[in-house]
Protein backbone atom coordinates (compact mmCIF):
# COMPACT_ATOMS: atom_id res chain seq x y z
CA UNK A 1 0.00 0.00 0.00
CA UNK A 2 1.71 3.46 -0.76
CA UNK A 3 3.12 5.31 2.22
CA UNK A 4 0.93 8.05 1.72
CA UNK A 5 -1.42 6.38 3.78
CA UNK A 6 0.87 6.13 6.49
CA UNK A 7 -0.76 9.11 8.30
CA UNK A 8 -0.23 8.87 12.09
CA UNK A 9 3.51 8.47 13.25
CA UNK A 10 5.59 8.78 16.22
CA UNK A 11 7.91 11.56 17.35
CA UNK A 12 10.67 9.11 16.24
CA UNK A 13 9.21 9.10 12.76
CA UNK A 14 8.11 5.48 13.01
CA UNK A 15 4.90 5.51 10.76
CA UNK A 16 1.77 3.53 12.02
CA UNK A 17 0.64 1.37 9.15
CA UNK A 18 -2.93 1.89 7.33
CA UNK A 19 -3.98 -1.26 9.81
CA UNK A 20 -3.72 0.67 12.79
CA UNK A 21 -4.82 4.06 11.80
CA UNK A 22 -7.83 1.66 10.50
CA UNK A 23 -8.28 0.04 14.18
CA UNK A 24 -7.87 3.67 15.85
CA UNK A 25 -10.74 4.58 13.42
CA UNK A 26 -13.32 2.37 14.39
CA UNK A 27 -12.53 2.76 17.89
CA UNK A 28 -13.37 6.65 17.71
CA UNK A 29 -16.14 5.71 15.63
CA UNK A 30 -17.36 2.61 18.33
CA UNK A 31 -17.29 5.40 20.96
CA UNK A 32 -19.28 8.22 18.72
CA UNK A 33 -20.57 7.45 15.40
CA UNK A 34 -20.62 11.09 14.27
CA UNK A 35 -16.53 10.58 14.70
CA UNK A 36 -16.97 9.29 11.28
CA UNK A 37 -17.28 12.41 9.74
CA UNK A 38 -14.79 14.02 11.66
CA UNK A 39 -12.29 11.59 10.64
CA UNK A 40 -13.53 12.10 6.83
CA UNK A 41 -12.46 15.77 6.88
CA UNK A 42 -8.38 14.93 8.08
CA UNK A 43 -7.09 14.91 4.54
CA UNK A 44 -7.85 13.32 1.47
CA UNK A 45 -5.30 10.36 2.12
CA UNK A 46 -7.33 9.30 4.94
CA UNK A 47 -10.88 9.59 3.51
CA UNK A 48 -9.71 8.17 0.55
CA UNK A 49 -8.72 5.13 3.55
CA UNK A 50 -11.67 5.54 5.74
CA UNK A 51 -13.78 5.21 2.35
CA UNK A 52 -12.03 2.23 1.01
CA UNK A 53 -12.53 0.41 4.38
CA UNK A 54 -16.02 1.88 4.66
CA UNK A 55 -18.00 -1.76 4.43
CA UNK A 56 -15.61 -3.11 6.87
CA UNK A 57 -15.70 -1.33 9.09
CA UNK A 58 -19.50 -1.07 9.59
CA UNK A 59 -19.94 -4.44 9.06
CA UNK A 60 -17.57 -5.05 12.06
CA UNK A 61 -18.64 -2.52 14.16
CA UNK A 62 -22.54 -3.79 13.77
CA UNK A 63 -21.67 -7.41 14.32
CA UNK A 64 -23.06 -8.95 17.51
CA UNK A 65 -23.81 -5.66 18.47
CA UNK A 66 -26.99 -5.88 21.03
CA UNK A 67 -27.99 -2.38 20.89
CA UNK A 68 -28.79 -2.60 17.10
CA UNK A 69 -31.36 -5.91 17.38
CA UNK A 70 -34.30 -3.80 17.67
CA UNK A 71 -33.46 -0.87 15.16
CA UNK A 72 -34.50 -3.12 11.81
CA UNK A 73 -30.51 -2.98 11.05
CA UNK A 74 -30.61 -5.82 8.48
CA UNK A 75 -32.69 -3.95 5.95
CA UNK A 76 -30.53 -2.82 3.32
CA UNK A 77 -32.09 0.54 3.08
CA UNK A 78 -33.47 2.59 5.64
CA UNK A 79 -35.59 5.99 6.07
CA UNK A 80 -33.19 8.62 7.47
CA UNK A 81 -33.59 10.81 10.43
CA UNK A 82 -32.96 14.06 8.59
CA UNK A 83 -34.98 17.36 9.43
CA UNK A 84 -37.39 17.05 7.32
CA UNK A 85 -36.67 13.06 7.09
CA UNK A 86 -39.06 13.14 3.62
CA UNK A 87 -38.00 10.33 1.80
CA UNK A 88 -34.07 10.55 2.97
CA UNK A 89 -32.75 7.51 3.17
CA UNK A 90 -29.48 5.40 4.10
CA UNK A 91 -27.45 2.55 3.09
CA UNK A 92 -26.75 -0.18 4.48
CA UNK A 93 -22.55 -0.88 5.76
CA UNK A 94 -22.37 3.05 5.49
CA UNK A 95 -20.89 5.27 8.03
CA UNK A 96 -24.05 7.17 7.83
CA UNK A 97 -26.02 4.26 8.18
CA UNK A 98 -24.23 3.48 11.28
CA UNK A 99 -24.73 6.79 13.21
CA UNK A 100 -28.36 6.15 12.02
CA UNK A 101 -28.56 2.69 13.68
CA UNK A 102 -27.11 4.37 16.93
CA UNK A 103 -29.07 7.13 16.83
CA UNK A 104 -32.21 5.01 16.48
CA UNK A 105 -31.06 2.57 19.99
CA UNK A 106 -30.88 5.97 21.76
CA UNK A 107 -34.04 7.06 20.67
CA UNK A 108 -35.68 3.45 21.19
CA UNK A 109 -34.42 3.02 24.86
CA UNK A 110 -35.65 6.62 25.59
CA UNK A 111 -39.13 6.35 24.52
CA UNK A 112 -39.15 2.73 25.99
CA UNK A 113 -38.66 5.00 29.39
CA UNK A 114 -40.90 7.67 28.50
CA UNK A 115 -44.51 8.15 30.41
CA UNK A 116 -45.59 8.29 26.50
CA UNK A 117 -45.06 4.30 26.19
CA UNK A 118 -46.42 3.78 29.64
CA UNK A 119 -49.23 0.65 29.65
CA UNK A 120 -50.49 0.46 33.14
CA UNK A 121 -54.08 1.40 32.78
CA UNK A 122 -56.03 0.94 35.73
CA UNK A 123 -59.09 2.17 33.75
CA UNK A 124 -59.42 -0.90 31.46
CA UNK A 125 -56.90 -2.84 33.43
CA UNK A 126 -54.10 -3.52 31.27
CA UNK A 127 -52.00 -5.16 31.16
CA UNK A 128 -53.83 -8.22 33.28
CA UNK A 129 -50.64 -10.40 33.81
CA UNK A 130 -50.85 -11.61 37.37
CA UNK A 131 -46.57 -11.77 37.69
CA UNK A 132 -44.53 -9.30 40.44
CA UNK A 133 -44.46 -5.86 39.47
CA UNK A 134 -40.50 -5.70 38.77
CA UNK A 135 -41.24 -9.23 36.10
CA UNK A 136 -43.98 -6.95 35.01
CA UNK A 137 -41.99 -3.81 34.50
CA UNK A 138 -39.03 -6.25 32.37
CA UNK A 139 -41.52 -7.65 30.25
CA UNK A 140 -43.02 -4.79 29.03
CA UNK A 141 -39.98 -3.32 28.30
CA UNK A 142 -38.75 -6.15 26.10
CA UNK A 143 -42.34 -5.95 24.49
CA UNK A 144 -41.93 -2.32 23.70
CA UNK A 145 -38.77 -2.64 22.21
CA UNK A 146 -39.83 -5.64 19.85
CA UNK A 147 -42.75 -3.66 18.76
CA UNK A 148 -40.69 -0.44 18.04
CA UNK A 149 -38.93 -2.94 15.91
CA UNK A 150 -41.76 -3.48 13.89
CA UNK A 151 -42.64 0.20 13.91
CA UNK A 152 -38.93 0.76 12.70
CA UNK A 153 -39.58 -2.01 9.67
CA UNK A 154 -43.24 -0.55 8.96
CA UNK A 155 -41.78 2.85 8.52
CA UNK A 156 -38.88 1.84 6.44
CA UNK A 157 -40.89 -0.55 3.89
CA UNK A 158 -41.57 3.05 2.35
CA UNK A 159 -37.23 3.43 2.06
CA UNK A 160 -37.31 4.45 -1.52
CA UNK A 161 -41.28 4.76 -2.35
CA UNK A 162 -42.09 8.30 -3.64
CA UNK A 163 -45.78 10.08 -3.78
CA UNK A 164 -48.28 9.72 -0.91
CA UNK A 165 -50.66 7.71 -2.52
CA UNK A 166 -47.66 5.00 -3.79
CA UNK A 167 -46.11 5.23 0.47
CA UNK A 168 -49.60 4.52 1.37
CA UNK A 169 -50.08 1.63 -1.07
CA UNK A 170 -46.76 -0.05 0.04
CA UNK A 171 -47.52 0.14 3.62
CA UNK A 172 -50.60 -1.15 3.47
CA UNK A 173 -49.27 -3.99 1.07
CA UNK A 174 -46.51 -4.84 4.21
CA UNK A 175 -49.14 -5.20 6.43
CA UNK A 176 -50.57 -7.84 4.49
CA UNK A 177 -47.37 -10.02 5.08
CA UNK A 178 -47.48 -9.89 8.54
CA UNK A 179 -49.24 -12.47 11.23
CA UNK A 180 -51.57 -11.73 13.48
CA UNK A 181 -49.10 -11.43 16.43
CA UNK A 182 -47.07 -9.41 14.59
CA UNK A 183 -50.30 -7.23 13.42
CA UNK A 184 -51.92 -6.81 17.37
CA UNK A 185 -47.78 -5.82 18.65
CA UNK A 186 -47.93 -3.02 15.90
CA UNK A 187 -51.73 -2.07 16.48
CA UNK A 188 -51.17 -1.99 20.36
CA UNK A 189 -48.39 -0.46 20.44
CA UNK A 190 -49.60 3.11 18.23
CA UNK A 191 -52.89 2.63 20.65
CA UNK A 192 -50.25 2.85 23.99
CA UNK A 193 -48.19 5.74 22.30
CA UNK A 194 -51.59 7.28 21.22
CA UNK A 195 -53.06 7.26 24.62
CA UNK A 196 -49.87 8.50 26.35
CA UNK A 197 -49.82 11.49 23.67
CA UNK A 198 -52.96 12.11 24.70
CA UNK A 199 -52.70 12.02 29.02
CA UNK A 200 -49.52 14.37 28.42
CA UNK A 201 -51.14 16.91 25.95
CA UNK A 202 -54.19 17.11 28.91
CA UNK A 203 -52.29 17.54 31.52
CA UNK A 204 -50.35 20.12 30.18
CA UNK A 205 -53.78 21.98 29.15
CA UNK A 206 -55.09 21.11 32.64
CA UNK A 207 -51.88 22.83 33.59
CA UNK A 208 -52.22 25.87 31.54
CA UNK A 209 -53.25 29.11 33.24
CA UNK A 210 -54.46 29.95 29.10
CA UNK A 211 -56.38 26.78 29.51
CA UNK A 212 -58.74 27.43 26.25
CA UNK A 213 -58.55 25.20 23.30
CA UNK A 214 -58.12 26.88 19.66
CA UNK A 215 -59.43 25.51 16.53
CA UNK A 216 -57.05 24.96 13.07
CA UNK A 217 -55.09 27.62 14.51
CA UNK A 218 -53.82 26.61 17.26
CA UNK A 219 -50.37 25.06 17.95
CA UNK A 220 -48.27 22.95 20.27
CA UNK A 221 -45.04 24.26 21.34
CA UNK A 222 -41.92 22.70 23.18
CA UNK A 223 -41.34 24.10 26.81
CA UNK A 224 -37.39 25.54 26.22
CA UNK A 225 -36.00 23.75 29.15
CA UNK A 226 -38.35 20.31 29.07
CA UNK A 227 -39.07 17.19 26.56
CA UNK A 228 -43.05 18.29 27.96
CA UNK A 229 -45.00 19.98 25.14
CA UNK A 230 -46.59 23.14 25.91
CA UNK A 231 -50.15 24.78 24.19
CA UNK A 232 -50.03 28.21 23.73
CA UNK A 233 -53.53 30.41 23.22
CA UNK A 234 -55.80 27.83 22.68
CA UNK A 235 -59.15 28.90 22.56
CA UNK A 236 -62.45 26.80 23.62
CA UNK A 237 -61.52 25.09 26.44
CA UNK A 238 -64.82 22.82 26.85
CA UNK A 239 -64.00 20.99 23.87
CA UNK A 240 -60.21 20.24 24.71
CA UNK A 241 -61.09 16.25 24.77
CA UNK A 242 -62.33 16.57 20.77
CA UNK A 243 -59.06 18.58 20.19
CA UNK A 244 -56.66 16.48 21.82
CA UNK A 245 -58.19 13.32 20.16
CA UNK A 246 -58.00 14.61 16.80
CA UNK A 247 -54.50 15.87 17.46
CA UNK A 248 -53.59 12.29 18.59
CA UNK A 249 -55.51 10.40 14.99
CA UNK A 250 -52.72 12.71 13.41
CA UNK A 251 -50.12 11.76 15.87
CA UNK A 252 -50.56 8.28 15.65
CA UNK A 253 -50.68 8.32 11.64
CA UNK A 254 -47.64 10.27 11.73
CA UNK A 255 -45.28 7.50 13.77
CA UNK A 256 -46.66 4.92 11.45
CA UNK A 257 -45.31 7.05 8.58
CA UNK A 258 -41.78 7.93 10.45
CA UNK A 259 -40.85 5.55 12.75
CA UNK A 260 -40.42 5.83 16.22
CA UNK A 261 -38.30 8.94 15.26
CA UNK A 262 -41.11 11.17 15.12
CA UNK A 263 -42.33 10.39 18.21
CA UNK A 264 -39.17 10.95 20.12
CA UNK A 265 -39.06 14.37 18.06
CA UNK A 266 -42.06 15.33 19.62
CA UNK A 267 -41.42 14.62 23.46
CA UNK A 268 -37.51 15.44 23.40
CA UNK A 269 -36.69 17.07 20.04
CA UNK A 270 -36.50 20.45 21.92
CA UNK A 271 -33.56 19.63 23.58
CA UNK A 272 -31.33 19.50 20.19
CA UNK A 273 -31.09 22.93 19.85
CA UNK A 274 -29.68 22.90 16.80
CA UNK A 275 -31.93 20.77 14.54
CA UNK A 276 -34.93 21.05 16.41
CA UNK A 277 -37.07 18.35 15.30
CA UNK A 278 -39.86 18.77 17.57
CA UNK A 279 -40.68 21.86 15.35
CA UNK A 280 -40.74 19.61 12.58
CA UNK A 281 -42.92 17.49 14.32
CA UNK A 282 -45.18 20.55 15.24
CA UNK A 283 -45.63 21.52 11.20
CA UNK A 284 -46.48 17.79 10.88
CA UNK A 285 -49.42 17.81 13.48
CA UNK A 286 -50.57 21.24 12.22
CA UNK A 287 -50.27 20.10 8.74
CA UNK A 288 -52.53 17.09 9.38
CA UNK A 289 -55.46 18.65 11.73
CA UNK A 290 -55.63 21.21 8.54
CA UNK A 291 -55.85 17.98 6.39
CA UNK A 292 -58.72 16.87 8.48
CA UNK A 293 -60.42 20.23 8.57
CA UNK A 294 -60.15 20.57 4.84
CA UNK A 295 -61.28 16.47 4.56
CA UNK A 296 -64.29 17.38 6.72
CA UNK A 297 -65.06 20.69 5.26
CA UNK A 298 -65.19 19.01 1.33
CA UNK A 299 -62.45 20.41 -0.11
CA UNK A 300 -59.85 17.19 -0.20
CA UNK A 301 -59.98 13.38 -0.93
CA UNK A 302 -58.11 11.93 2.06
CA UNK A 303 -56.40 8.37 2.72
CA UNK A 304 -57.96 6.42 5.94
CA UNK A 305 -55.61 6.29 8.55
CA UNK A 306 -52.92 3.99 9.01
CA UNK A 307 -53.86 2.68 12.39
CA UNK A 308 -57.47 2.34 10.82
CA UNK A 309 -55.98 -0.16 7.95
CA UNK A 310 -54.25 -2.16 10.78
CA UNK A 311 -57.03 -2.32 12.61
CA UNK A 312 -58.95 -3.69 9.50
CA UNK A 313 -56.37 -6.48 8.64
CA UNK A 314 -56.24 -7.55 11.89
CA UNK A 315 -59.75 -8.45 11.88
CA UNK A 316 -59.88 -10.02 8.69
CA UNK A 317 -56.76 -12.54 9.63
CA UNK A 318 -58.27 -13.18 13.27
CA UNK A 319 -62.24 -12.73 11.85
CA UNK A 320 -62.94 -10.79 14.50
CA UNK A 321 -65.47 -7.61 14.94
CA UNK A 322 -63.68 -3.77 14.76
CA UNK A 323 -65.12 -3.44 17.69
CA UNK A 324 -63.73 -6.76 19.77
CA UNK A 325 -60.35 -5.80 17.85
CA UNK A 326 -58.32 -4.20 21.17
CA UNK A 327 -59.72 -6.82 23.69
CA UNK A 328 -58.51 -9.72 21.36
CA UNK A 329 -55.09 -8.07 20.20
CA UNK A 330 -54.70 -7.43 23.62
CA UNK A 331 -55.22 -11.00 24.72
CA UNK A 332 -52.42 -11.97 21.64
CA UNK A 333 -50.19 -9.37 23.32
CA UNK A 334 -50.30 -10.09 26.84
CA UNK A 335 -49.90 -14.08 25.77
CA UNK A 336 -46.67 -13.03 24.06
CA UNK A 337 -45.60 -11.15 26.76
CA UNK A 338 -45.67 -14.31 29.27
CA UNK A 339 -43.89 -16.23 26.61
CA UNK A 340 -41.08 -13.49 26.66
CA UNK A 341 -37.52 -14.93 28.58
CA UNK A 342 -36.68 -12.92 31.24
CA UNK A 343 -33.00 -13.34 33.00
CA UNK A 344 -33.64 -13.45 36.95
Amino acid sequence: MPNTFNLLGSPGGIDLVPEICLRIAEHAIDEDPKAAAVLLSVSKSFRSLLQSYETSITKALSKHDGRLIYVNSSEPLVLSSRIPPDNATVSSLTYEWYLEMRTRSSQLEYLTNHEITQMDDDINGWPTLDIPKGELRQREREFKRRAFCLLYRFADCTAGVDGTHNIRTTQAQYLECLNEVELSTLGCLVEIIGQGFFNITKKVLLASPLATLGSTSTRIAPAPLSSQPQINSPALWNDHDNWTRENMCVFEDRIQRYGPYFAWSYVAGSKNRNRRPDLWAQSELQQGLNDMNAYELGYTMAYASLQSVVWRVFCRKTNCALQDSWNEARKLVESEMKSIGIET
